[in-house]
């Protein structure tokens, strides 16, 4: 009988924190800066806090959402992975000078959806 694997709880907590910072921070300290970011990407203004409120609760509840027993639903990071896709290529596309941003947000997306295609084949295993 094959044994299952245990997925370390520091892998959905990790994402968790994650999620909670990107949800907070924008909204707490860089509000303008988020909001100019979204007027280069093409949002009128009178989208702009609408849309940078609804994005960091999404961000909030998914970051919560790695802290609950919902971590075990596969459905969860299939969730997770289509917003980072989502947020990663309309950046790409809007903002393409993200791909030449010292700090690579971009490119830290492709091990964060690795990690998420991994916990959800993990999550689909166990059922």
């Amino acid at each position: 009988m094959k044994q299952q694997r245990r997925i370390p709880d520091y892998l959905p907590y990790s994402l968790g924190i994650l999620w909670l910072w990107s949800g907070l921070q924008p909204v707490l300290t860089a509000p303008q800066e988020s909001l100019s970011l979204l007027a280069e990407v093409g949002f009128q203004t009178a989208f702009q806090w609408p849309l940078l409120l609804a994005s960091s609760l999404l961000d909030i509840v998914f970051g919560l959402l790695c802290f609950s027993r919902a971590r075990r639903l596969p459905a969860l990071w299939a969730a997770q992975a289509a917003t980072v896709a989502a947020y990663s290529l309309i950046i790409a596309f809007a903002l393409p000078q993200m791909w030449l941003h010292p700090f690579a947000p971009l490119v830290k997306n492709l091990p964060i959806l690795a990690l998420l295609a991994f916990l959800r084949h993990e999550g689909r295993l166990k059922k």
